[in-house]
């Protein structure tokens, strides 16, 4: 074994070493868990808390969202990398730090593809425009004119720019007229919200998501059956704080998955909530519930029902990692 595995070791990063030499399944299946509860999970919150002062911060919905989905993609690749030379991982920390970004960059698109649009223009133009200029500071990104670059003193109060950029026109002549009459440097954030302001609202709470995936693969049924499995294990009001909020990444009712390839009936997915046929049809072009409606369903506070769904995220988060390790 050792023989077989010489290859692999010098491609992967050293501290794979004893995932990749394991002894056996069992073993291979806890140093691989080990390697995503200590390496991959910590990495991905760490990345993700880069962009607290960032041009539109993730919020703690997001986050559970995006360590699932990479602990899921770290999960499969370090699952190839013990038999295939092309899916080696030479430096762990990196490869989960660029899935993370992507992640994050991919929440953020899809939250709001016309805000993400206005500032990759802006970006565009102050990196082209030979008066205009990006830099950061403090994690902070700063725009201004060419011959501010690297000023601090930036414009901290966002309503004068508002104001000025009130008619819309991003063209670079009319930025630099507004930042001639600030006289100061501006955050790009607020520039982006100032040129797209009906973009700036956002769910305060963000209903709970699940991975993408292809309806019609064995793996996408593979995975969807064994979350339907953990979901039902769940503490009742967990199960219903989750089911009845749960959607697609940029889409609408994720219980439609579970349907649509034959995992769940509708009568299972209303007995999961407690609720009857009739109860459960006559909410379902309504899924899925904000947490005020679904607060009220379950005689709860809304408060209440956050902690539930975030409880029921954490387990599933868990088990189905745990599930992955053993396989």
């Amino acid at each position: 074994m050792t023989t077989r595995r010489s290859p692999l070791l010098a491609l992967n990063d050293p501290r794979l070493a004893a995932y990749l030499t394991a002894a056996d399944e069992c073993a291979r299946g806890r140093e691989l868990e080990r390697i995503l509860t200590d390496e991959v999970q910590p990495r991905v919150r760490a990345v993700v808390r880069t962009y607290v002062h960032a041009d539109w911060p993730i919020d703690a919905y997001d986050v559970d969202d995006i360590v699932g989905q990479v602990t899921l993609r770290v999960l499969r690749k370090l699952r190839a990398a013990t038999v295939l030379e092309e899916e080696s991982v030479q430096n762990i920390e990196a490869y989960v730090t660029t899935l993370t970004k992507n992640s994050v960059r991919d929440v953020m698109r899809r939250r709001s593809p016309e805000r993400t649009r206005v500032k990759s223009r802006l970006r565009y133009l102050f990196v082209h425009d030979p008066r205009l200029a990006l830099w950061n500071y403090e994690g902070v990104t700063l725009c201004g004119l060419v011959t501010w670059k690297d000023r601090y003193d930036y414009q901290s109060n966002a309503a004068p720019l508002r104001d000025r950029m009130s008619s819309g026109d991003g063209s670079a002549d009319a930025i630099e007229a507004v930042l001639r009459a600030l006289d100061k440097p501006v955050r790009l954030a607020d520039l982006v919200s100032a040129l797209a302001p009906s973009e700036e609202a956002r769910d305060a709470e963000p209903a709970a998501t699940i991975p993408a995936v292809q309806r019609d693969t064995v793996e996408a049924r593979q995975y969807l059956q064994v979350l339907w499995q953990e979901i039902r294990e769940l503490p009742p009001k967990q199960r219903a704080a989750l089911l009845l909020n749960l959607r697609e990444p940029g889409s609408g009712n994720a219980v439609t998955l579970f349907v649509a390839v034959g995992i769940a009936t509708l009568e299972e997915i209303a007995e999961a909530v407690e609720m009857s046929r009739v109860q459960f049809g006559a909410i379902w072009d309504a899924l899925p519930l904000d947490d005020l409606r679904l607060a009220a369903h379950l005689g709860l506070r809304r408060q209440q029902v956050i902690n539930l769904r975030k409880s029921a995220r954490e387990r599933l988060a868990r088990r189905m990692a745990s599930r992955s390790a053993r396989q």
